[in-house]
């Protein structure tokens, strides 16, 4: 899998998050929130504990770490809110412009931003290395 890959999928799968939880307060369907509020169980969660700490930059990665964290903080509130069948407040999350909807924009924009203009450490490496070179190529020869 390529970084953009892992990315795109992760925000597929958390962005359906808002349309189940509506889908569970409006009686449509059932939905399993017992990991909701967990960071580490989700696709995304493993990426970053595994796969994204030799992809990223520490620093991107801390930040995708932290941004993931708040989302699922701000998921499991609602999945609390509903347990406590406070359905009213279960919504209000849900809102445009609400916990839910900042928590998710926040994260998935920090996510695009290093598919569209990060780097990921390796290659970065490498190309820092290259632009090192006395003739900047990577030969080590002036022409």
């Amino acid at each position: 899998m390529t970084i953009k890959s892992d990315i795109e999928d992760a925000i597929q799968v958390h962005g359906a998050w808002k349309a189940k939880f509506r889908d569970f307060l409006s009686g449509k369907t059932g939905f399993d929130m017992s990991e909701i509020g967990q960071p580490d169980t989700c696709k995304l969660g493993i990426w970053l504990g595994n796969g994204a700490r030799r992809k990223l930059s520490p620093e991107n990665h801390a930040q995708a770490t932290e941004l993931h964290t708040r989302f699922h903080q701000v998921a499991g509130d609602i999945v609390h809110h509903i347990k406590q069948k406070d359905f009213t407040a279960a919504r209000q999350a849900l809102t445009p412009g609400g916990a839910f909807d900042q928590a998710s924009h926040e994260m998935c924009a920090f996510l695009r931003k290093l598919v569209l203009h990060g780097r990921p450490k390796v290659e970065s490496a490498a190309n820092e290395a290259v632009a090192a070179a006395p003739d900047g190529n990577g030969t080590g020869a002036n022409l």
